[in-house]
């Protein structure tokens, strides 16, 4: 699907910290996503994560991200609900400092578009900080209800097609967290370019992709890549959107400069290989003018 979902949730990796140890598979709820039924103990232990990062608790019984923690084979129910908290809250600790060495004051409210939020596993640690003045993007029309209701931030409806997608205002930073790492040939440069419209200058474009040190979890190897850098598989952990247009992609750093070039024109301010999860690129496109 050409929009904003949410990002990957990685329970195997962390940003700057060991994953949790393997524990006894365990199914956290019998009851497949879409039947929008949190157990008593699972709401027990969301409240419990939550008090220990200081957000808000309630988790959209839609959001795909938690019921993936939540039925990792090799995480306990307790330990897979402390991940998703955790590592939202790692995820936008990493954001933080990478806007700090961008040169942003510490001090100064940043206007943040966090496009594919998903349900709020990583908005919910922005709303805690002034620094952010966030506007949470999802295609998801329960999402946005959700973030609105209960996370309180600003919100956008996105678009089925990047040429849809528009912003009412320009924002100094667009984050964007695991989303190229589901795009198909045909809309991954044409998004990179309808996100970096929604920028004011000077901004910066934050994303994630999949990039060679992905390739273990795809089960292949680098070699495996095609010629011009660029992999997709129809399939997600993701069902309710077209595996078509949303699938698992892998994107060499040749690739992606190719696109930034030839759909953006705009220079890369910093890339780093399995910069986030400890398999993810992470990559920064400036906006100067």
């Amino acid at each position: 699907m050409t929009a904003a979902h949410g990002a990957t949730a990685d329970p195997g990796k962390t940003s700057g910290s060991a994953a949790a140890p393997p524990a006894t598979p365990q199914v956290a709820n019998p009851n497949p996503p879409e039947a929008g039924h949190l157990t008593d103990e699972m709401i027990r232990l969301n409240r419990e994560a939550a008090a220990a990062t200081g957000v808000v608790a309630a988790v959209h019984p839609q959001d795909f991200i938690y019921w993936f923690c939540c039925r990792h084979p090799h995480q306990t129910l307790e330990a897979a609900i402390s991940y998703y908290f955790s590592d939202g809250a790692r995820s936008a600790e990493k954001l933080d400092g990478i806007v700090t060495e961008l040169g942003f004051e510490r001090g100064q409210p940043i206007k943040l578009l966090e496009f594919a939020s998903g349900y709020g596993c990583v908005t919910r640690h922005l709303k805690k900080h002034t620094r952010w003045d966030v506007t949470s993007c999802d295609i998801h029309s329960e999402a946005i209800d959700f973030l609105d209701r209960q996370i309180g931030v600003k919100t956008l409806q996105s678009a089925h097609l990047p040429e849809q997608f528009a912003t009412i205002e320009k924002y100094e930073v667009a984050f964007v967290l695991s989303f190229f790492s589901h795009m198909p040939r045909s809309s991954f440069g044409r998004w990179l370019r309808a996100l970096h419209e929604s920028l004011r200058a000077p901004g910066y474009l934050i994303f994630t992709t999949h990039g060679v040190k992905s390739c273990p979890a795809f089960g292949i190897t680098p070699d495996d890549i095609p010629a011009d850098g660029f992999l997709f598989r129809a399939n997600s952990e993701q069902d309710d959107l077209d595996t078509v247009e949303y699938g698992s992609t892998i994107s060499t750093p040749n690739f992606v400069i190719n696109e930034i070039y030839r759909h953006v024109g705009a220079p890369i301010a910093s890339y780093t290989q399995a910069g986030w999860w400890g398999h993810q690129d992470l990559w920064v496109v400036k906006k100067d003018k």
